[in-house]
């Protein structure tokens, strides 16, 4: 459990890892450099702010962009999920799925909700996201890149655009990860959803992100799938997160209340036999040695059960117009 203990955000200054490069070597180095670049990032935007007004239009408000991979039992549920928080449209990468899948997304495809793209690229999931940038930035104001496992819950809001207003003005949101656990479960319930079988999780977020980025902002660079800096004048900036905190250095910083108003409910491995079958038995989309991830999953499973320690259910207040979107689009 200890080794990965300083995954949490706790407090307003937290650091993951120590940079080795260049002079950015102490603590003292390194938040100079952070607040410094803290108020390059602010100047920028305020001056985005003053001298150039976003005038586009577009097609969706709030879109996602997914690369998956036979992912067919849990596709309806996050997608009917996703539709009841707001969200309008889905760019699904389909990597070499070789299950029921197409059976699930139809509907959704002849609704105009889900638009499918064939992703034959073994380890490709940022080629996958940059391929979706290039085509449709022009097509949705916000895209986001989360997995399937993934279900963005607004905690102050009940939608995801509503949540969105204060960041009009700023390249993109990096929201944290709720981390959640098996519940004890051996077998997974497929006779019930995903988001009313699993509320035991971490008692804090963890430090990883996913990015929900303004296409009025170019983004920089497709390298990271958890944070994706973008440009403003040319200049590269790093993530801001949900605090309208710059993630830069190691350093991740929280708002003075540390309340926050979404979380990204990471439901990692689910129960043992779903944690075998996505985590172990399939090949990553990401991670070019899959062997090497497996081994890594499999040492962290028990550090990461022995840190659900507490229970949180918030994303259930979505749980009944789930299934009741889920049985519209059945019908």
């Amino acid at each position: 459990m200890e080794e990965i203990q300083d995954y949490y955000v706790d407090g307003d200054f937290i650091t993951r890892e120590r940079l080795k490069q260049g002079v950015i070597k102490n603590d003292f180095t390194r938040y100079l450099a952070y607040f410094l670049l803290t108020f390059w990032v602010k100047l920028l935007l305020m001056l985005k702010k003053v001298f150039f007004k976003d005038t586009k239009h577009y097609k969706y408000k709030f879109s996602i962009c997914c690369i998956f991979k036979n992912e067919e039992k849990y596709l309806e549920e996050w997608i009917n999920y996703h539709l009841v928080v707001g969200v309008d449209h889905f760019y699904f990468y389909n990597n070499n799925s070789d299950d029921n899948y197409l059976k699930v997304l139809s509907p959704f495809i002849d609704k105009g909700i889900v638009e499918l793209i064939d992703w034959p690229f073994n380890h490709s999931q940022m080629k996958a996201y940059e391929d979706c940038y290039n085509k449709h930035r022009s097509d949705t104001n916000w895209l986001a890149f989360i997995d399937v496992d993934e279900f963005l819950c607004p905690l102050s809001h009940t939608s995801i655009t509503s949540w969105l207003i204060p960041f009009q003005d700023y390249p993109g949101v990096a929201v944290y990860w709720k981390q959640f656990g098996s519940n004890g479960k051996l077998n997974h319930d497929y006779s019930q959803l995903v988001i009313e079988q699993y509320d035991q999780c971490w008692p804090k977020p963890s430090v990883f992100t996913k990015m929900f980025c303004n296409m009025n902002f170019p983004i920089a660079e497709f390298t990271n799938p958890h944070h994706l800096g973008s440009r403003i004048f040319g200049f590269k900036i790093p993530a801001i997160n949900q605090y309208k905190k710059i993630i830069s250095f190691g350093i991740n910083r929280l708002s003075n209340s540390s309340n926050s108003a979404i979380q990204i409910n990471h439901y990692w491995g689910k129960a043992y036999d779903s944690f075998l079958e996505s985590k172990i038995n399939r090949s990553d989309v990401y991670h070019q040695n899959d062997d090497e991830m497996a081994q890594s999953r499999k040492k962290l499973l028990k550090s990461h059960e022995s840190m659900c320690t507490v229970r949180n259910n918030s994303i259930q207040r979505f749980l009944l117009y789930t299934k009741l979107m889920i049985n519209n689009n059945k019908c």
